[in-house]
């Protein structure tokens, strides 16, 4: 659990960590019009992302991804903000680091401070809001490096190492395309709406965030769609190297059916013609070699050796 308020003039910005219900019995006296209800969302764990109009006041629950490297996917990371004349509430589990450096930076800052909460509560939610979203493109960029790198070593390395990799890629996608697009619901809502206490000429710049989402999604589609046109040309390459097991397996039966004929022949217990003959032996093993000969070269001139 941690509380931090950052103050310049009228703005105050609460920066809350890890909340505990007692922190929200303390928000809620300090804030007698933040709803019952939104702070317990405020408590529970991954709410979807919405933008409810409370009591002069707006409460907005955005999802963002966070990427991690060892599992090389995206979790969503939930922050609960209220936003009200004068004050943001921001709410969140874990220490999110693109916020926790924004309110580091305006702490230690007299003109970032003032750049970021001179002109009110509605311009520094958009700072925040810019920062996280600004903070996606360093992750889609991670997942652009694993599909270059499966494009440059789709014929190199072991085949399945680079279904794997596919594998991994196409799943980071989905993880980010599912966390944003939510969220680009709510921003848009967010700039079309007339909100008494958001300030009307941030409209454009609810639209900017909104473009920059649109953008993000329009990324991972064509992710998909490369992942997509990857794994395709892995099924071709697989199934061209399955055929040319198929086919030498193949080639090796044809090639033992004279000997198999020939064992069968002689080997079945009647009185053959020169059954007994000193000669069988060698002559059974040249007929096999001239057969098999034969059969080589009508491969051959039928072009399937």
């Amino acid at each position: 659990m941690s509380t931090d308020i950052l103050q310049y003039g009228r703005v105050s910005w609460i920066n809350i960590t890890n909340p505990t219900p007692e922190d929200m019995q303390s928000l809620a006296e300090k804030y007698p019009n933040f709803h019952p209800l939104h702070l317990g969302d405020s408590l529970s764990e991954l709410e979807l992302p919405k933008l409810d109009v409370g009591d002069d006041y707006l409460f907005m629950v955005a999802q963002l991804p966070r990427w991690n490297g060892e599992a090389r996917v995206c979790y969503p990371t939930e922050i609960d903000i209220f936003v009200a004349s004068g004050v943001l509430v921001t709410i969140h589990a874990n220490e999110i680091k693109p916020l926790h450096e924004l309110f580091t930076v305006a702490q230690a800052e007299e003109a970032k401070r003032q750049a970021m909460m001179g002109q009110g509560a509605s311009p520094l939610l958009y700072q925040l809001m810019d920062t996280l979203v600004n903070y996606c493109d360093p992750i889609l960029e991670k997942v652009n490096q694993t599909i270059r790198h499966i494009e440059l070593s789709l014929f190199e390395e072991d085949m399945e190492h680079i279904l794997y990799e596919v594998a991994v890629a196409r799943r980071g996608v989905i993880a980010i395309r599912h966390i944003l697009r939510p969220q680009l619901d709510v921003m848009r809502e967010l700039g079309q709406g007339d909100w008494p206490f958001i300030q009307g000429h941030l409209d454009m710049y609810w639209d900017d965030i909104a473009d920059h989402l649109t953008r993000l999604l329009s990324m991972l589609d064509e992710h998909v769609e490369v992942i997509g046109g990857l794994s395709d040309t892995i099924d071709t390459l697989a199934s061209h190297r399955i055929d040319g097991v198929i086919r030498l397996l193949t080639i090796i039966t044809i090639l033992t059916v004279p000997l198999t004929v020939l064992s069968t022949i002689f080997g079945m217990n009647v009185d053959l013609p020169y059954g007994s003959g000193p000669a069988l032996f060698y002559t059974v093993n040249a007929i096999g070699v001239v057969l098999t000969i034969g059969v080589i070269l009508y491969l051959r001139r039928r072009s399937w050796l």
